[in-house]
C-alpha cells in the first residue's frame, strides 16, 4: 500500500532489521505482521516467520486494471512459511466496485487464506464522499455475498474524514497511521484492529523497505475474524 499520511514517521530500524519499537496503545497483547506487493519483489518468506512476525496482508490488485504479479507467489510462499493471510486490493472509486470485488472473489476461490480481505481505501478517484462510501459499501456486500466473511477497511484518519465524510460502512478497521503516539482512529469506528504504523519497515528476506502492521489481539484472536462470520 501507498498511502502518505505524513504526520510523523516512525524511523525504520534498519541496522538490525527490526520493526520499531511502539507505543502502548492497547490493554491486551498484540501480534506483529506486514502487508506487500510487487513493490517487494521476491520475498524469502522463511525468513519473514523468522523475523517473529505472524501474518502477512498480500496485494490481489490495484482497481481492476492492474493485476498483482507477484500475488500468487507470495499468496503461496506466506502459507508455506506459516503466516496467517488476508488479501487485499486497492480500492479505486472511479472504476466498478463488482468489478474489483469480482477479481479479489475469483483469487479466493482456490484458498480464502485464513483472514478477512480487505478494501483498500486511500484515493478519492473524483468522486464525492457520498459516491465513495456507495461504492465501498457495494465491493463490501459483494465480497461479504460470494465469500460470506466480513471484509476490513484500510485508510487513514484524515482520509476517512475528509473525503469519506466520515461514513459507518459497519467494517473492522485497518487504520493507517505512521505516528510515534497511538494511531488516530477515525469516526465513527472506536478502535482499530489492525494498525499499519510504518511503510518504512526492515524485514530479514525482503529487500528494501516493507509496511509493517500490527493486530489488537493474539493469533487466535485473528484466526476468529474469519471462522466468526461464516
Amino acid at each position: 500500500m501507498h498511502a502518505r499520511w505524513w504526520l510523523a514517521g516512525l524511523i525504520a530500524a534498519a541496522a538490525c532489521h527490526r520493526a520499531p519499537s511502539l507505543p502502548d496503545c492497547q490493554d491486551g497483547p498484540t501480534t506483529p505482521g506486514l502487508d506487500v506487493s510487487y513493490y517487494q519483489e521476491t520475498i524469502d518468506w522463511p525468513s519473514v516467520r523468522r523475523a517473529g512476525l505472524r501474518f502477512a496482508f498480500v496485494r490481489v490488485s490495484d482497481g481492476t486494471a492492474i493485476e498483482d504479479p507477484m500475488f500468487a507467489a507470495n499468496w503461496a510462499g506466506a502459507k508455506r512459511a506459516g503466516l496467517l493471510r488476508g488479501a487485499y486490493q486497492h480500492f479505486r472509486p472511479d472504476e466498478s466496485p463488482r468489478a474489483q470485488a469480482d477479481l479479489v472473489v475469483a483469487a479466493l476461490a482456490r484458498d480464502a487464506g485464513e483472514l478477512p480481505p480487505v478494501i483498500d481505501v486511500e484515493v478519492d478517484g473524483g468522486k464525492s464522499p457520498d459516491e465513495i462510501a456507495a461504492r465501498v459499501r457495494a465491493w463490501i456486500d459483494r465480497v461479504r455475498d460470494r465469500l460470506h466473511v466480513e471484509p476490513i477497511v484500510y485508510t487513514g484518519p484524515e482520509f476517512w474524514r475528509d473525503r469519506v465524510g466520515g461514513a459507518d460502512v459497519g467494517q473492522p478497521l485497518w487504520v493507517a497511521h505512521y505516528t510515534r503516539s497511538c494511531p488516530t482512529v477515525p469516526a465513527p469506528w472506536t478502535r482499530w484492529t489492525y494498525w499499519q504504523h510504518t511503510d518504512a519497515g526492515r524485514v530479514p528476506g525482503i529487500v528494501g523497505a516493507v509496511d509493517l502492521d500490527v493486530f489488537a489481539g493474539t493469533l487466535d484472536d485473528m484466526r476468529r475474524l474469519r471462522t466468526a462470520a461464516r
